[in-house]
């Protein structure tokens, strides 16, 4: 007695290995009519319409050629081409060869070529005083911390008569080549050219410490000032390698008044998770 149990596909019955049949309908179309058996143990019909549409293809002559030889050993007796039950077609890769990609590369070589060179020829304007964007001899600040860190405008054209003369003896004497310009700073009588820091009027300024390094010129006049009024000048330090902020700026109102009620409002409260401190940037002479 069968145990009704089929260890491979290839050793069913007569329902599995049975040949369906196919009958050619008027319209072109073929109905196929096959027989199994369900999991529940009934024999079912199964009725199928197919509607076979020939795709023509135009492929290279080798190819075409290829594909209508005679196949061998097991498959000697089916058809030639492909078996769609056992063989997937994927999708075509068409390779096209060129040299194109040849001048892309070198084009691509050059772009980077101008991208330095252009790179190399920009140089970045930048004040030594304020370290804005612009030129040191047109720093809107250079009469106030210019004096104070000891830096005075360069480019500038020296006055009538100091390119030769005394001044050019002088500097061929010093070391320096004759008639070559001097800087007012480096000259022997420099001393009364500029202000000193305790002859500048500082009585309006503060000095603003503690400050966020995002904290900008902008946002001083606008956020933490704009109640007092407009203000003279508001300079925020910066290193002069990086651009950074250092922490703290130097603010000047239009009256000493002004300056003493921002100094006691805005002194040790807080901005932007820091503690300001404000004080005087020049020391009030006691009274």
């Amino acid at each position: 007695m069968s145990s009704g149990i089929i260890e491979s596909w290839a050793d069913a019955g007569d329902e599995f290995s049975a040949p369906p049949d196919i009958i050619n309908n008027p319209d072109g179309t073929k109905t196929v009519i096959t027989f199994r058996t369900n999991q529940e143990g009934k024999k079912v019909k199964i009725t199928q319409r197919i509607k076979e549409v020939k795709v023509q293809e135009k492929v290279h002559p080798l190819i075409a050629k290829r594909k209508n030889w005679a196949k061998f050993g097991k498959e000697k007796n089916k058809p030639p081409g492909p078996d769609t039950s056992t063989t997937q077609l994927g999708e075509k890769v068409e390779l096209k060869l060129g040299l194109s990609w040849k001048q892309a590369e070198k084009k691509e070589e050059e772009d980077k070529q101008q991208e330095r060179a252009s790179a190399v020829s920009i140089q970045t304007i930048k004040c030594r005083v304020c370290g804005g964007d612009h030129y040191t001899s047109k720093c809107p600040f250079k009469d106030t911390l210019g004096a104070a860190a000891g830096l005075t405008p360069t480019g500038t054209t020296p006055e009538p008569g100091q390119e030769g003369g005394a001044d050019a003896g002088k500097g061929a004497g010093d070391g320096t080549a004759p008639g070559r310009y001097i800087p007012r700073h480096l000259r022997p009588d420099a001393s009364g050219n500029l202000p000193s820091r305790e002859a500048r009027d500082d009585s309006t300024t503060l000095k603003v410490s503690q400050l966020n390094s995002f904290v900008d010129e902008d946002m001083l006049r606008n956020e933490l000032f704009a109640r007092f009024g407009p203000l003279e000048r508001v300079v925020v330090v910066r290193n002069r390698e990086t651009g950074e902020s250092r922490g703290f700026a130097y603010v000047s109102f239009a009256t000493e008044e002004i300056a003493q009620r921002a100094l006691d409002l805005l002194n040790g409260k807080g901005y932007h998770s820091l503690i300001l401190r404000l004080e005087w940037s020049k020391k009030k002479k006691p009274t």
